[in-house]
């Protein structure tokens, strides 16, 4: 149990970051400023691919540590957390690279206004 947790805390800190940004959630001031904790999320998404990394290097490196007990269902399962964690870093950066801080600047505009 010790070895998986250094998987689950980053997961279990970036769950509570999102958790968090909902519970403070956003308003805006008297005179006209959006105050929000937009640092939760960048840092959730952070936490959170952190763990997913940890976890599919520390099952990889499980299986070719001792080849000769390497399951094919144990290594499949580990193939498949490689291929679902680079496919969840590619999406969190091509949805970091699409905004826009033209479109943000406008957006909060408009909520303000």
């Amino acid at each position: 149990m010790k070895k998986y947790l250094v998987t689950i805390i980053p997961f279990v800190l970036g769950v509570i970051c999102f958790i968090s940004y909902n519970i403070i959630g956003s308003e805006v001031t008297p005179d006209g400023m959006l105050v929000e904790p937009f640092g939760l999320i960048p840092t959730g998404f952070l936490l959170i691919s952190i763990s997913i990394i940890i976890a599919s290097i520390m099952s990889t490196w499980g299986l070719f540590h001792n080849p000769k007990k390497i399951d094919k269902i144990a290594f499949a399962v580990s193939i498949i957390l490689i291929l679902l964690s680079a496919s969840y870093l590619f999406l969190v950066s091509s949805y970091c690279k699409s905004l826009d801080s033209q479109s943000i600047s406008m957006i909060s505009r408009n909520i303000i206004n």
